[in-house]
């Protein structure tokens, strides 16, 4: 199959362009601009507020699929941002479904939300499922869930396929620093090096949250491409709390010098919502998906691949 990708130049869009290649599907990448990327190699530039310039992209590629990751996806430049995080997050993904209803309406649409639409239904504490609420707090959340509710009402009145899927945190080598456990694992590799001294800052350690990791989310993205799910909303998780706490003992265990933890006013946010986990029983039953790496040789992996980074 012909797979054009958004945001192919991000974390997960990497992870998924070598995959999908690797499988032999047509893989065109397009990014915020044009470059060559040392892993996967050229990315087209792409502004996806642009609707004439989607329409004539469409045209000439003619996708079987659009996978649809690009995104502003900081949820703390969302709070600095809001306009620029809806404009690229809300009105992107609105241009880009209005584009396939105009020239590609046979093209299936992938769109990748995110578990965060759910917000205040997690203090309910169970599992998370796609029935339920969703009580977005703050502007990433928010465009996200409008820009799912927008293509889904979209694809009914058009009659085109369209899934939106709430993935949930998610974690490998290749995710920058910023999420938990990559900050967690730069600093060990860090401090290894002697690059900084031998304390691990922190922010808040007593959420439990969903982790997935990477390599399990690619086999669930590459299911869905390979085999087309009715229309909806699909969680893709792990269904399986981890206490940010322990994650923070388990890859101390892995360092190779003794390391401080220090609570860092900075990183400190404390949770509105303790606990925070999916059910992905809607995804599992249709296609079969389930998690099969081992959580703690994927942090292991995610550590090693920090500690060989050349530069930081």
């Amino acid at each position: 199959m012909k797979v054009l990708v958004t945001g192919a130049g991000g974390f997960v869009g990497k992870h998924l362009i070598k995959n999908l290649r690797n499988r032999n599907h047509e893989v065109i990448a397009f990014a915020s601009t044009t470059r060559v990327d040392p892993e996967i190699g050229e990315l087209h530039g792409l502004d996806l507020t642009g609707t004439a310039h989607l329409q004539d992209l469409l045209k000439t590629q003619k996708p079987d699929i659009v996978f649809h990751l690009a995104a502003q996806s900081n949820v703390m430049k969302s709070w600095q941002h809001p306009s620029e995080t809806l404009r690229i997050n809300t009105l992107g993904t609105l241009n880009l479904i209005q584009s396939l209803i105009e020239v590609c309406p046979d093209c299936r649409l992938i769109n990748v939300g995110s578990s965060e639409e759910y917000g205040l239904s997690g203090k309910e504490g169970k599992p998370l499922t796609e029935e339920m609420a969703c009580l977005p707090q703050n502007p990433y959340s928010l465009s996200k869930f409008t820009a799912g509710q927008l293509v889904l009402q979209l694809a009914k009145k058009h009659q085109i396929q369209v899934v939106h899927l709430r993935p949930f945190n998610h974690f490998g080598p290749g995710q920058e620093e910023g999420f938990v456990i990559s900050d967690f694992a730069s600093q060990i590799a860090k401090i290894e090096k002697g690059l900084i001294p031998p304390v691990l800052r922190v922010g808040d350690l007593s959420a439990q949250r969903d982790f997935t990791f990477i390599h399990d989310i690619i086999h669930a993205y590459t299911l869905i491409i390979e085999n087309p799910l009715p229309n909806g909303i699909y969680n893709i998780c792990s269904g399986i709390p981890q206490a940010i706490q322990t994650i923070l003992e388990q890859v101390l265990r892995m360092s190779k010098v003794k390391i401080e933890v220090a609570t860092d006013p900075n990183k400190l946010r404390p949770s509105e919502v303790p606990y925070f986990v999916g059910s992905s029983k809607a995804l599992e039953q249709i296609t079969g998906w389930k998690v099969e790496s081992d959580f703690l040789q994927s942090l292991e992996i995610t550590l090693n691949w920090w500690r060989g980074r050349d530069n930081y």
